[in-house]
């Protein structure tokens, strides 16, 4: 790929939950999500603040990234809210164990005159972290992401937090993550490791070339570092998998209209 890989991220047990990241540990998952971090902050700059997430299709890891970058970040004294943008299949509730699914964004985006910090709430995992989840699943997604209530939306969450994450959908499924990269200043893209097609890097490159996506990297996730020899791997690797997630999206095929299953 002609994209900076700015991280691997280690196979992980599917028993271990969606957060790998806590307070006062120096594990291994912990030590990888700062090297990303570090790589992520240098590529930002200093004003610079909005992280877009996604990957090629479900299962690989985009949620779990987006919420263990946000609490890293978090640990840093930083303020961070995370912001569920997959909105045709909303992730963030389950990850952090909210129960009210109705809250979220899309209530700001249908009706833009709310007041959108109503519907943030304060994480139970950092006191620094904040999570603005989906809401209910609106029947017009990609025209509610393409008003500028989202532009407003993410203006205010830039003045009130020192960090915005948008964990937002597959793009080799649905075009919603193209419209989104209008706000964000910085795009990770998550591939696993023996899951990703080694051709889907041809959209990676072809979204980098012709500046699709802003800033755009990779993620390598889900390396098995019992079957590295040499250096280290980081991969969180087989998590997606058990996560509720089959091969398909439940969207249809979006970029390309191409299918991305495992026997194409």
């Amino acid at each position: 790929t002609c994209v900076p890989i700015v991280g691997d991220i280690p196979l992980t047990d599917e028993k271990q939950g969606a957060i790998a990241v806590f307070e006062n540990q120096n594990n291994l998952m912990s030590e990888t999500f700062r090297n990303i971090r570090t790589n992520l902050q240098f590529m930002l700059g200093n004003d610079k603040k909005v992280i877009l997430v996604t990957s090629t299709v479900s299962g690989e890891g985009k949620s779990f990234i987006s919420a263990n970058l946000a609490i890293s970040l978090s640990l840093l004294g930083k303020k961070v809210v995370i912001v569920g943008l997959d909105i045709r299949k909303p992730g963030l509730n389950k990850v952090f164990n909210i129960p009210r699914k109705e809250v979220g964004i899309t209530q700001y985006l249908a009706n833009p005159e709310k007041n959108l910090m109503d519907l943030v709430q304060l994480s139970d995992v950092s006191k620094n972290l904040y999570i603005l989840p989906g809401g209910t699943v609106p029947p017009n997604p990609t025209e509610l992401l393409a008003r500028d209530g989202l532009d407003k939306a993410i203006e205010t969450l830039k003045k009130n937090y020192d960090y915005v994450i948008l964990d937002t959908a597959p793009v080799g499924m649905v075009t919603d993550t193209l419209l989104i990269g209008r706000v964000a200043d910085l795009s990770v893209y998550v591939c696993r490791a023996d899951y990703t097609h080694k051709n889907e890097y041809t959209l990676i490159n072809e979204l980098a070339k012709k500046d699709k996506l802003p800033s755009l990297c990779t993620v390598i996730n889900g390396l098995d570092l019992k079957r590295r020899k040499y250096g280290y791997y980081y991969g969180y690797g087989k998590y997606g998998k058990f996560y509720g997630y089959g091969k398909r999206y439940g969207y249809g095929y979006g970029y390309g209209e191409q299918s991305h299953d495992k026997e194409s």
